[in-house]
């Protein structure tokens, strides 16, 4: 079937389609698609000969990640949003750099490697707690963010950023915020059309002498055309001082690892610096910039705010709150690898909260090639949108879909479920190589956070769509000290 046969997605009326849908309505717009039946969905857009769709069930998720990855790639528009934060990092990069280094980076995510990283996510999650104070009101998100950066730094790089965690976060909001922002308006799909255009030029002018030069002129343009040209106004202007600024922080990282050496050292940052291709050349800094920044995102975003929604519908579930404090109780106040099976309940809200409030709830891939999809027929460059949040909350995949039910993750539904019906961490080859990582650092911390304070919920909250799903007012808690935990601080006082 021809792609203009296609079924047309709810939302997109008006001259701009659903390029404005999104915009003033995001998750409004994708609320629909989980009405619809379809297994794909054509989205209308204001600019000729660019076509887009939206894939909408677990068989067509399947096709598209994993039974025809090689035939797409990430997409040219988050490739724009995301490049003066990652640049040529693992999550944006694609082909031979993308498979070259995710097989450098896959040492650091075997079981044996995540179980040397135990004590560090428990130390990270005690020294969370010890700024804390009984009764004092925080921001749940805030103090999650400090814990997991602390984390990221300590396992990924071997360095202490738990000091600079608020400053670093800021910066990291900063540009995650700008990347919402500017992804699907005028100016990026201007962007995109431009480059996509001087690519198709550049195919037109191979061989040698002349047309070799206009090519290499051609490609030079295309080079420039990566990410922004420009950052202009107070939003351009903001997102480059905090570049800058996450530039500088791990520019020093970089010579400081160098300075000091990499000997005897298996931690991501000493891997880079250590890396070299068949022909003995090294990783340049700005790639290791680009892999460390995009592993700081990666490595801290999504556990930081699945932890803070977890905590929040704890609080809002009385019953299952108890039964958290039960769980953790049982493991004492130092867990380790060897408590993490008896985390269970843990690990079940934990991956509900992926589900309901999904930190990377939208994502795409653009076509490189001819490709047949669900049965219809896709041009090269065909851009494809895929919502975990939207099959997340389809009523027919996931019963009563807003309803908080870690059983949803007991190993019987868990089998009796589509495999590609839950995405927090993708599929296919580009699946996040840290999502064990993430389940095992939330039962710790959760361990930690749960047996020393008891959290007693300011107010409600809802879902903000930027770059990533996070709580919008934070989720704003009062710590209470628990009975043993106060005697126990007691005791320390008294010696």
């Amino acid at each position: 079937m021809k792609f203009r046969e296609m079924p047309v997605a709810p939302g997109g009326e008006g001259f701009l389609g659903h390029n404005a849908a999104f915009r003033n309505d995001r998750m409004g717009t994708l609320a629909l698609l989980t009405q619809r039946t379809e297994p794909v969905l054509r989205l209308t857009l204001p600019m000729p000969g660019v076509q887009a769709m939206a894939v909408n069930d677990p068989d067509t998720v399947q096709e598209v990640l994993v039974e025809k990855a090689k035939s797409f790639g990430k997409s040219d528009m988050l490739r724009f949003s995301l490049y003066n934060l990652a640049g040529e990092g693992l999550f944006t990069s694609n082909g031979e750099l993308w498979r070259k280094q995710r097989k450098l980076m896959a040492a650091l995510f075997t079981p044996r490697a995540l179980e040397a990283y135990a004590p560090d996510m428990v130390a990270c999650a005690k020294r969370t707690v010890a700024g804390w104070a009984d009764g004092r009101e925080l921001s749940l998100h805030a103090e999650t963010t400090r814990l997991t950066m602390g984390v990221a730094g300590k396992t990924l790089f071997d360095a202490d950023t738990f000091s600079d965690a608020d400053e670093i976060g800021h910066a990291l909001t900063v540009a995650l915020e700008w990347t919402g922002w500017i992804m699907g308006r005028p100016l990026a799909i201007g962007h995109v059309t431009v480059r996509r255009a001087l690519e198709n030029l550049a195919e037109r002018f191979e061989g040698d002498g002349a047309r070799g030069r206009v090519r290499g002129v051609i490609e030079a343009a295309i080079a420039r055309l990566h990410g922004p040209v420009a950052l202009l106004g107070k939003r351009g202007g903001d997102l480059a001082r905090a570049v800058a600024f996450l530039d500088d922080h791990v520019q020093k990282m970089i010579d400081d690892r160098r300075r000091a050496g990499t000997r005897g050292r298996a931690d991501l940052l000493s891997r880079l610096l250590e890396a070299h291709d068949e022909d003995g050349t090294g990783m340049d800094d700005r790639q290791v910039r680009d892999e460390v920044l995009t592993l700081f995102v990666a490595g801290h975003e999504t556990t930081a705010t699945s932890l803070a929604w977890t905590l929040y519908y704890a609080c809002r579930n009385p019953a299952l709150y108890a039964a958290l404090e039960r769980e953790v109780d049982a493991v004492g106040d130092s867990p380790t690898v060897a408590d993490l099976p008896r985390l269970d309940l843990c690990l079940r809200a934990f991956k509900e909260s992926l589900r309901i409030a999904p930190p990377v709830y939208i994502f795409g891939r653009d076509s490189r090639e001819p490709v047949s999809v669900a049965g219809y027929d896709l041009t090269r460059r065909t851009n494809l949108l895929i919502s975990p949040w939207a099959l997340h909350h389809t009523p027919s995949i996931w019963p009563d879909p807003e309803r908080f039910d870690p059983d949803r993750f007991l190993p019987k539904n868990e089998a009796a479920r589509h495999r590609y019906a839950y995405l927090p961490f993708g599929a296919g080859p580009r699946v996040c190589l840290g999502n064990h990582f993430a389940y095992m650092e939330a039962q710790l911390a959760m361990a930690v956070l749960l047996r020393t304070y008891r959290f007693e919920l300011l107010g409600e909250e809802e879902p903000e769509p930027s770059a990533t799903l996070r709580p919008k007012h934070g989720v704003r808690v009062r710590v209470r000290l628990r009975d043993h935990a106060r005697t126990m601080a007691g005791a320390a006082v008294l010696n």
